[in-house]
């Protein structure tokens, strides 16, 4: 296998330099004959090209057998033209090209005199006659018209099968997308095809700079079965593709605002209660045009977010009066600005380059709808950025290469508030002992206390990438596009600091008191280092590199083969040498008419593992300058640490747990041991040599029909295995209560080093791939598409899912219940949801008026049931209840295994529907303006109570009782000035 892998990288590295990880080409090709009057090939006709937009142009002349192949062409309308002596030009125009879409298209020419020209303007086909991809695209004019809450692109994503959207209650963040039964970290988010991921998270979070909604142009999903180009996740590939400028000077001017005033009452407001004040005012600006016509063009906007956003909390009683109801408060301030630029040097050279940035503050990280109680509010201070170019080279009339170079960086704080400054800057500890500050307290139901933990995260990301496409018009009886590349990216946290003053763990809700032993804390946590005056700083730095070869292999003008090879290399993965993801598909036009195509395929698809694995193992080693110290009631000294002093609130409320004096010396102690070398940590991060990239192997077969015209259908089945998972092991489990030790988890010392085998280790975390956390995943999807037409136009997108997992928690950090019997975590994955049904549509009654609604309906996610407590005393707190020991009091809610032990997940959470509404009037302009576009939207129309899930946690007052809910009723105004 590793001479294969040496082997294919030395062919493809003959003519292909090095591109990023999870990199693509994102274009399309038009492609096709051109045929006699008789249907005969005629070769040495010019096909020219035409992007309507900006007027570039592209130029090649048809082979022996009248093929031709214009590839790496940017999404957009075209114009195709083809001229030969002798014969009558014939075009086509109107053509949309969507990111990564193949339009084929045959021309037939007349004999000249007979008519000289012929022009024929249609639409692309609804369905892909050569690709067997599993996804969809939405235009601008979706984009636009399509309600979107907080006009965030997650509502987008749900119209495409598969795709199982978990918006984020907070408004602001892209929320979580979990595509096909993967994790949401293992998606790639792209930017015209450039990578624009969270190194630090993976794809969890959406895209590392956020692209508002006027910048995109279409966004597209490739959710299962992409080509060997896509890489780097094993969930989907996200593109936005973004507006650029155009021959004609085009810009906007908008406005959209909301407040309490056009929202209904919380569904969790007391009678009487007044509404809370809340505000969105979201404002900016684009302008785009020629620099020099048909040449060279740019684009520019700028968009500022004020966001004020209330939601009402509830806490049980035992928690009073540290945490009562009470009303939280979220604000975000952003700038968004972007820059585009396109240059067409000659009729064979193109260049363009993006530039995109934001600042974003925020107050009350997801306060609205979480546990928190005010002293522990979370603030964010966020500065992002991207730039990127492209130079698009056409060398011969079969050879073009495309070289792509960017830079993504991230200075990211998200900490509690004692880590700020009054007016919002990050500070870190500012000089002060960590101790001084405050511990976090965690109780059941809620949080308070003004301490806790928190990272600043600098992020620097170069990417380098070619890739070349050939045209074969004739061999082994068939055309063939083959394309080939590989790519490189460095990807640097430097540094990465963290601030931590501990979190004190209770098993109750009442507030803490030092008389009270039923109230003490019975653990603490807190990661420590070596005296600073920001914090603890840790440099990771990893690269990622990869090669491909592909096939498009039309073996006849019905079928076509995809056929392709990808090969990965992870620095930071230990045994990374054979991840090989061979791929191969079929799209059959079952009646030659471009209306049927039967489409299957099978792959695997390797994913790349955040570099927050990185810094944790290097903060967490057995000699670290960062231990992690958890002190339970056998730890020594245990007294002095869990029974702290007790102070009061901001509020002036009794109950809080704060480290006292000699807690703070017995910290320091173990700390400064561990940091002076004559100590060990007693609860180390370990990685296996043996650990390799996770992969999933998926496969899927489906139909795609055409229907009246200007609908089509898709039934397709997807299936999914994920194997070499990544999980996190404890490899020292007590058993019967005590840890077996050095000797029995390390019988070689190959982990632990000699002169730290006399330590009694705690908990001995191992970062390990294994067949014991493999997952598996079946679907049917519905895709249902009408394209406008008679004044309207809509899609459906429908997915009957389960997806199985073991665990909890992102696959770095997955964690087990039971780590001497990880199969007894087999379960329903944590972000299944069994139905996910989502539809769109638009009316015209009359040009200037639209109506567009969203109607989503979504099937409650899994909960987890726990005692609330350590049982096994492994210092996990995950522990599921059993049956005969945690039944006495009330029943067990969630099935059972043979061992009368909780199933992983066993519980079942709310589901959501909503239904947006989206009222457009355009008043048209004269002169230079085109119109004036009012906007009044609706979101959750109904008025329906979406319950936030609740708590699977027993010994909370508030199990499996909801305590918090996403938006009621909103609504919001806008309006556009478009010139």
């Amino acid at each position: 296998m590793m001479a294969a892998a040496r082997l294919l990288l030395f062919i493809l590295s003959v003519f292909v330099v090095t591109v990023t990880p999870a990199l693509a080409q994102q274009r399309g090709v038009i492609s096709g004959k051109v045929l006699d009057p008789d249907s005969l090939a005629l070769p040495g006709a010019t096909v020219v090209v035409t992007n309507v937009n900006t007027g570039f142009t592209r130029e090649v002349v048809t082979a022996e057998t009248g093929a031709y192949s214009v590839p790496n062409l940017e999404p957009g309308t075209y114009d195709v033209a083809v001229t030969m002596a002798g014969f009558g030009d014939a075009s086509r125009t109107g053509m949309v090209l969507s990111p990564g879409a193949s339009v084929t298209l045959e021309l037939k020419l007349t004999v000249a005199g007979v008519q000289e020209k012929l022009v024929v303007t249609g639409e692309s086909p609804l369905v892909e006659r050569t690709s067997n991809q599993i996804g969809g695209s939405l235009s601008r004019r979706e984009i636009e018209e399509v309600p979107s809450n907080f006009r965030n692109f997650t509502a987008l994503t749900q119209l495409i099968p598969g795709m199982t959207p978990n918006p984020a209650t907070s408004t602001f963040e892209g929320g979580q997308i979990v595509a096909n039964g993967s994790p949401s970290q293992q998606n790639v988010y792209l930017l015209d095809g450039m990578y624009n991921n969270d190194d630090r998270l993976g794809g969890s979070q959406g895209t590392q700079v956020r692209v508002v909604l006027d910048n995109i142009e279409e966004y597209q999903v490739l959710a299962n079965q992409y080509s060997s180009e896509y890489g780097g996740g094993a969930g989907a590939i996200i593109n936005m593709v973004t507006r650029g400028g155009t021959n004609d000077i085009r810009g906007r001017a908008y406005s959209y605002f909301r407040d309490e005033t056009l929202n209904s009452r919380g569904l969790f407001l007391t009678d009487g209660q007044p509404k809370p004040p809340e505000r969105t005012l979201q404002a900016g600006f684009g302008v785009g045009g020629p620099i020099v016509k048909n040449r060279a063009h740019f684009f520019f906007t700028y968009e500022r977010d004020n966001e004020d956003i209330a939601g009402q909390k509830r806490f049980p009683a035992a928690a009073a009066p540290l945490a009562v109801n009470q009303v939280g408060f979220f604000t975000v301030r952003a700038n968004n600005y972007f820059a585009r630029t396109d240059l067409q040097l000659n009729d064979r050279n193109f260049i363009n380059a993006r530039w995109l940035l934001e600042d974003a503050a925020s107050r009350g990280e997801g306060f609205n709808t979480n546990d928190q109680a005010p002293d522990a509010k979370v603030f964010e201070a966020d500065h992002d950025t991207m730039w990127a170019s492209t130079y698009t080279s056409v060398l011969t009339d079969r050879l073009s290469s495309v070289t792509r170079f960017g830079r993504i960086g991230e200075s990211l704080t998200t900490a509690p508030q004692s880590f700020f400054s009054d007016d919002g800057k990050a500070i870190g500890f500012d000089g002060r002992d960590p101790f001084s500050i405050g511990q976090r307290n965690q109780h059941p139901s809620y949080t308070t206390g003004t301490g806790g933990t928190g990272p600043t995260t600098v992020i620097r990301t170069y990417v380098v990438d070619q890739a070349f496409s050939y045209f074969i018009p004739n061999l082994f009886g068939g055309e063939h596009t083959v394309k080939a590349g590989g790519g490189y990216s460095w990807n640097n946290m430097d540094p990465r600091s963290t601030f931590d003053s501990g979190t004190f763990q209770f098993r109750t809700d009442a507030p803490y008191n030092p008389a009270d032993p039923t109230t003490h804390p019975f653990q603490f946590d807190v990661t420590v280092g070596p005296k600073s005056d920001y914090g603890y700083a840790v440099v990771s730095k990893d690269q990622r590199r990869y090669v491909f070869v592909e096939d498009k292999w039309s073996v006849t003008g019905n079928l076509t083969f995809n056929l392709g090879l990808r090969w990965d290399n992870h620095k930071q993965t230990p045994n990374h040498d054979n991840a090989l993801a061979p791929r191969a598909g079929f799209a059959w036009d079952a009646f030659g008419t471009g209306r049927t195509v039967v489409r299957g395929g099978v792959g695997k698809f390797y994913a790349y593992v955040p570099v927050v694995h990185d810094l944790t193992l290097q903060q967490s080693g057995v000699r670290t300058l960062f231990p992690s110290i958890s002190i339970n009631a056998a730890s020594p000294n245990a007294s002095l640490v869990l029974i702290p002093n007790m102070i009061s609130d901001t509020a002036g409320n009794p109950g809080v747990a704060r480290l006292s004096p000699a807690g703070q010396a017995v910290l320091n102690a173990l700390r400064d041991a561990v940091i002076a070398g004559t100590g060990f940590n007693r609860n180390p991060r370990l990685d296996s040599v043996n650990r390799k990239m996770p992969h999933t192997l998926s496969w899927s077969g489906g139909v795609s029909q055409e229907l009246f015209g200007q609908m089509a259908l898709s039934v397709d089945y997807v299936a999914n295995a994920s194997r070499d998972q990544l999980g996190v092991v404890d490899i020292n489990e007590p058993v019967n209560g005590v840890r077996p030790g050095v000797a029995v988890f390390d019988p070689s010392g190959s982990l632990i080093p000699a002169e730290a085998r006399g330590v009694s280790f705690q908990r001995v975390l191992q970062s390990q791939t294994s067949s014991l956390f493999d997952g598996n995943y079946k679907s049917l999807q519905v895709s249902l598409v009408r394209r406008m037409a008679n004044r309207w136009s809509g899609r459906l997108a429908y997915t009957l899912q389960r997806s199985n997992y073991v665990g909890l928690g992102n696959p770095d950090a997955r964690r087990v219940w039971l780590d001497n019997d990880i199969g007894a975590d087999y379960g329903e994955f944590a972000s299944n949801r069994t139905n996910v049904l989502a539809a769109s549509g638009s009316w015209n009654p009359w040009r200037s008026l639209t109506f567009a609604t969203v109607v989503s309906a979504i099937s409650g996610a899994p909960i987890n049931e726990t005692v609330g407590r350590d049982v096994n005393g492994d210092l996990d707190n995950n522990d599921r209840p059993i049956r005969g020991i945690d039944d006495l009091v009330f029943p067990i809610r969630s099935a059972l295994d043979n061992k009368g032990r909780a199933v992983l997940l066993g519980m079942r959470g709310p589901g959501s529907v909503t239904a947006d509404l989206s009222i457009r009037y355009q008043l048209p302009l004269g002169g230079r303006l085109d119109s004036l576009d009012f906007f009044f939207d609706l979101f959750n129309i109904a008025n329906r109570l979406n319950e936030v899930a609740p708590t699977g946690n027993r010994a909370s007052p508030n199990f499996m009782v909801a305590t918090s809910a996403n938006f009621a009723r909103q609504s919001q105004l806008g309006i556009r000035l478009r010139f």
